[in-house]
């Protein structure tokens, strides 16, 4: 660490002299030069002169010439800074990245659009992490200088949650809904699947209760948001279990002390229905109407 300090100690220094040889000393070697002729000259012309002068800075200022100046020279001081820096051991030499499981390598380094051996300090840290966090991957990052020659990124991913069926389409979300990736999703068919209007924002409440009955999570293959106002479990077996809109917990107490006597869930096909308050109505799943004359599925 003392290195360091040194070193920075020593590219100050030099950033100061540098900056008093270009800048400082052409100034006051200027101005000495004009307090000198102001002293001895004639009155008249030093005010005609002061005229000129004023009027000249007062046109510059107004088309913009002094700040663009201005902006040209902090541009330059600048540029030469990160120079220095460069060659002072403070050029990159690594990024390094904490937390990356599914978020792809390729990805960060387009975003992070570092570049080894640039200045460390030219990098702005605030941009870069909010390109890191615009990833689909990506929940929240941190990004850091490590001195002298290093950027640290630690990024916190998100949990694929569940399949969410919108639109003849299906995407893979995190429990706040957020979309994660659209394609290459064969790896993630062993998650439930939600659909409905709000299911990807209201499946994360649904599925924290039904931690409660392990017996019905475990069945479960996917769910169904009704009218933003109730759900419909599907099972493993091709049975279902309609849940009232109000006092969830009530309606699987209920079918839990029904699923103790008569292991109704273990029934493939039927049809479990919560929605009445004081009772379980079990019955069999529709079965498929077809018509005569009209041809589906070739058949």
């Amino acid at each position: 660490m003392s290195k360091i300090k040194q070193k920075l100690s020593n590219l100050i220094s030099e950033m100061k002299a540098w900056f008093h040889k270009k800048f400082v000393a052409p100034i006051f070697s200027s101005l000495q030069g004009f307090v000198s002729y102001l002293k001895n000259a004639p009155i008249l012309p030093v005010i005609a002169g002061g005229l000129i002068v004023a009027f000249l800075v007062t046109g510059l200022m107004l088309n913009g010439s002094v700040q663009k100046f201005s902006s040209k020279l902090v541009q330059n001081v600048t540029a030469v800074t990160h120079k220095s820096l460069e060659k002072s051991g403070f050029g990159l030499r690594d990024v390094t990245v904490e937390g990356r499981f599914n978020t792809r390598r390729a990805e960060l380094r387009r975003v992070v659009k570092a570049r080894i051996g640039e200045s460390i300090f030219k990098i702005d840290l605030d941009a870069t992490r909010v390109r890191v966090e615009n990833l689909p991957w990506v929940k929240s990052a941190t990004v850091t200088r490590i001195l002298p020659d290093l950027l640290h990124i630690q990024i916190e991913e998100r949990k694929a949650f569940a399949l969410w069926r919108h639109n003849k389409s299906t995407s893979l979300i995190d429990r706040t809904g957020a979309i994660i990736q659209t394609r290459s999703l064969d790896k993630y068919q062993t998650l439930p699947y939600v659909r409905g209007k709000k299911s990807e924002h209201t499946a994360a409440q649904l599925f924290d209760l039904l931690s409660d009955y392990p017996v019905v999570r475990n069945r479960m293959i996917g769910a169904e948001r009704i009218s933003d106002r109730r759900w419909t479990i599907y099972l493993d077996h091709g049975g279902s279990i309609h849940l009232p809109a109000e006092k969830v917990k009530n309606a699987l107490n209920l079918l839990m002390d029904m699923e103790r006597d008569k292991k109704v869930l273990a029934m493939k096909g039927r049809v479990i229905d919560l929605r009445l308050p004081d009772r379980v109505v079990l019955r069999a799943r529709p079965l498929p109407v077809t018509s005569l004359f009209r041809k589906r599925n070739n058949t």
